[in-house]
């Protein structure tokens, strides 16, 4: 079996998409499974490498001085797949609106492999209101079409893809329900990061940790935990809030004037984006960990982040909320700032609570998000689908 997988961009900054599709395709190619990604990460020139086995084929952004990013012509993208496609049985296609994804399905198409188009959220109501004309554009002139010739439609969660409205865009595709997956292997020892990070950070000496850790976006409502802090601050002063991760430069000035505007910039560690040993020293020292989207498809932070044993606080925009709530592994919350406050006071007030959480955390993660399990599961999906159009 020769699997590919598109996805724009496998920046570890971009968020969890990038994340999840390099662990399945490593986990695919531990299982005996021929794998290779194409995506766009490199400014100029072509670049073949080998990521964690898997041999990746990254491509130049063309016109990105007026293109955004995922609308970024690649010519030797398009060079590439037109010689090469056809080399592979099935095409696992990941992200819409996207000048990758868009080229991936024609050629697909064209040569008749059979291809899995997953959304990534993308058409979720939240995301289909931002950039709203831009994308009912590219929906009539190519998603659709896109979406309506797919193998399969790849949802995360049952959330994602009732929230795509499936049968108002009355496509007769396949869908799959499939979470991500998590290589459980690096957290196995995550007790010998136990204050690592804490003495980086002087700060947080006699504090409880409350971790932030994501893509910095509007969506991931930072406007309303900041406001919840603050007020939190009235309260009590034994917690620190660490903030992780990177995001457009103008909106990581606009979450600092927050801060500063909030009282908070004493009060709050801005660690940019972390990757490796240093993430996994930041969830080894965390107390807590906070994540109040307005929209969030899956929520990978949030399940690493119980892997790591941790009691986490959702909005119930997360699309793994109600299996959290069900297994009562955090506190699930409205995008209301009051509610995360009283989240975050009852977590930092019980000791005994946040790690009775914390074990059900990590045996949720543990039981539902295996990537060896999940691998094997895509193997059987990639299957049918191959046999099915062999058919």
């Amino acid at each position: 079996m020769k699997i590919l997988h598109v996805i724009p961009t496998l920046s570890g900054s971009s968020g969890g998409p990038a994340q999840a599709t390099i662990q399945l395709c490593r986990e695919l190619k531990n299982q005996a499974v021929e794998v290779a990604i194409a995506t766009t990460d490199i400014e100029s020139g072509e670049k073949n490498y080998i990521l964690d086995s898997v041999p990746v084929y990254s491509f130049p952004r063309e016109f990105n001085s007026f293109l955004p990013a995922q609308f970024a012509f690649s010519h030797q993208m398009n060079l590439w797949f037109k010689s090469h496609l056809k080399d592979f049985q099935l095409v696992h296609i990941h992200s819409l609106f996207s000048y990758p994804s868009t080229i991936a399905c024609r050629y697909a198409g064209k040569y008749k492999i059979p291809y899995i188009l997953t959304p990534e959220g993308m058409l979720s109501q939240e995301c289909l209101k931002r950039s709203a004309l831009k994308k009912n554009f590219y929906i009539s002139f190519f998603e659709k079409n896109n979406l309506t010739n797919a193998s399969a439609i790849h949802f995360i969660c049952e959330e994602e893809m009732w929230d795509a409205r499936i049968k108002d865009l009355k496509l007769e595709s396949r869908y799959i329900v499939q979470p991500y997956g998590l290589d459980f292997n690096k957290f196995d020892d995550l007790k010998i990061f136990k204050g690592v990070f804490r003495k980086k950070y002087p700060l947080t000496e006699g504090k409880k940790i409350i971790l932030f850790l994501s893509r910095l976006d509007p969506i991931k409502g930072l406007d309303l935990l900041i406001p919840a802090l603050k007020m939190l601050l009235g309260k009590r002063n034994d917690f620190i809030f660490v903030l992780a991760g990177t995001g457009n430069k103008n909106y990581e000035k606009a979450i600092n004037t927050m801060l500063f505007k909030s009282g908070l910039s004493g009060l709050a560690i801005l660690t940019g984006f972390l990757d490796g040993n240093e993430k996994l020293s930041a969830f080894a020292d965390a107390d807590i960990f906070v994540l109040p989207s307005y929209h969030e498809n899956f929520g990978m932070a949030a399940v690493e982040a119980m892997t790591a044993g941790l009691p986490i606080v959702i909005s119930n925009k997360v699309g793994i909320h109600k299996l959290v709530e069900s297994a009562q592994a955090g506190i699930i919350t409205e995008l209301n700032a009051e509610k995360l406050i009283s989240a975050l006071n009852k977590l930092l007030s019980d000791d005994g609570l946040r790690v009775k959480m914390g074990m059900r955390a990590n045996r949720l993660a543990r039981d539902n998000f295996d990537i060896k399990k999940i691998a094997r599961k895509m193997q059987g999906i990639y299957s049918r689908l191959i046999s099915d159009k062999l058919n």
